[in-house]
This record gives structure tokens, C-alpha cells and sequence, in this order.
């Protein structure tokens, strides 16, 4: 395993910068088979020049932005961009998926998604809706396996021996069903492992629009527990502030 730095596209991640993302996000509360998956995970890594993710960052990376970094995306572009997701997503279903086991990676450790055939689906979808507001050439992300990623290796290392651990974890695989994607601004911070003090990257972001996966927001079917206002991450005008764009619609 070699030490992980961050890219924008194929450009290493400078300094600040922030970029457009569109994710699946877990709810780990509700989740508990997948928290004790992750748990176990990294109890395993924890030996290992490995910054893990906690739990309030899982996500699964579905397409990125490429074309210009977050701060040069308009008000009016971002309103466009969730719209546009909205439109794609709408009347979706959850996903419901296997996630396990976890696999060492040459920059770290992901957690495997199956069957992953309507993720994929979704991921095809989500591209489609950028490209429809920014173009073929807004997405340099390159579009592989899809998993969730559970830790960023800080360090070059051995991986023979957390190979050995992960593949005792136990349980090593969970149910997971994913019900929100969401438009995020991504950037990067510097954090140390847990073990060893070395130092890695760690991943964080606002969410600036999000979709519920399921009945239409105006179904009989969807109570309003279930509205994108009631997550704790929504920030309906985070990012949209500029140019008075805030109230712009945005497809909702």
C-alpha cells in the first residue's frame, strides 16, 4: 500500500480547494449491521498508517465535477446542477445492497458493494444529469468499482498482515440500503492515524442539495419525516447564496 494523496480529476488536490461531488450517503444510525461492519474494520486497520473514516462521513463517490473547481460554479450553475440531479433521481428507489467484505486497495481501505447493478444504474443517471447542464467534459472522475470507502493510507506499508486481519472481521458483511444522494462540496484536511501519529488526509464536506430516493416528495407514500429539510447536513442555500440566487428554484 502506497501513501494517499488526493486528486482533482487526474491534478494533484491543491491547497483549499473545493470541488463539486454528487454522493450516496448511508445513515449509519439506522444502519446498526453496517456500523458493526465498520467497527470491526477499522479495529483492524488500527495497526496500520491508515486515517479511517467515521461514520458520519461514509459515503459512496458516484461522479465529480472536473470542469472548475467549487468556487468557480455559479449560484445559477449549482441551482442548475440540482435540478437537473432531482429531475434524474425522481420516483428512484432505494438501493438495497450487501456491503462486504473489506479489501486492501493501493492507497487504502474500501468496503465492496453487491450486487451493484442498480447503483450503477444510478451512478449512469447521476453522470447523464451533469453532463446535461455542464457537458461531456464536466467529469474526469474515472467511473470503476463502486464501494465505500473505509480508510486513506497515510504512509507506504505492508499490507500482508492487515489482509490477514480484514479477512477476519466478523461479521464481514451487512446489509446496507442507501435512500439520499446528494450534491456536495468536498475538500480535504489534514488528520493523523490513530496509532503512530502519522499524518494523511481526511475527507469532508457541506452538502449543498440532496434527493431522497423513493415515492415522490408530494406521495401519500413519503411522511414528512422524510423530507430533505429534516436531514441534519441539509443546508438548502449553502453555496447558493451568491449573486441572490438563493431562493432560485432548483428543481425541488
Amino acid at each position: 500500500m502506497r501513501r494517499f494523496d488526493p486528486t482533482f480529476g487526474t491534478v494533484p488536490w491543491s491547497e483549499g480547494l473545493r470541488v463539486l461531488q454528487v454522493y450516496a450517503l448511508p445513515d449509519p444510525p439506522a444502519e446498526p449491521a453496517l456500523r458493526a461492519l465498520v467497527s470491526g474494520v477499522r479495529a483492524a486497520m488500527s495497526g496500520a498508517p491508515i486515517v479511517p473514516i467515521p461514520d458520519e462521513r461514509l459515503h459512496v463517490t458516484l461522479d465529480m465535477v472536473t470542469d472548475a473547481p467549487a468556487h468557480a460554479v455559479t449560484a445559477r450553475e449549482r441551482a442548475a446542477l440540482a435540478g437537473a440531479l432531482r429531475e434524474a433521481l425522481a420516483g428512484t428507489a432505494p438501493v438495497a445492497l450487501l456491503a462486504g467484505s473489506a479489501t486492501v486497495t493501493p492507497r487504502g481501505v474500501l468496503i465492496d458493494l453487491h450486487p451493484d447493478g442498480e447503483l450503477a444504474d444510478l451512478q449512469r443517471r447521476v453522470r447523464a444529469a451533469i453532463h446535461a447542464v455542464r457537458g461531456p467534459d464536466s467529469t474526469g472522475y474515472r467511473l470503476g468499482v463502486i464501494h465505500l470507502s473505509a480508510g486513506y493510507a497515510a504512509a507506504d506499508t505492508d499490507t500482508d498482515p492487515l489482509t490477514v486481519l480484514l479477512h477476519r472481521v466478523r461479521p464481514g458483511h451487512a446489509p446496507l440500503t442507501l435512500r439520499r444522494v446528494a450534491l456536495v462540496e468536498v475538500f480535504w484536511h489534514r488528520a493523523e492515524t490513530p496509532v503512530g501519529g502519522a499524518s494523511g488526509w481526511t475527507i469532508d464536506w457541506t452538502v449543498l442539495d440532496q434527493v431522497l430516493l423513493g415515492p415522490p416528495e408530494d406521495s401519500p407514500e413519503r411522511g414528512p419525516e422524510d423530507s430533505p429539510e429534516n436531514s441534519s447536513e441539509y443546508r438548502p442555500t449553502d453555496g447558493l447564496a451568491e449573486e441572490g440566487l438563493a431562493d432560485a428554484p432548483t428543481g425541488r
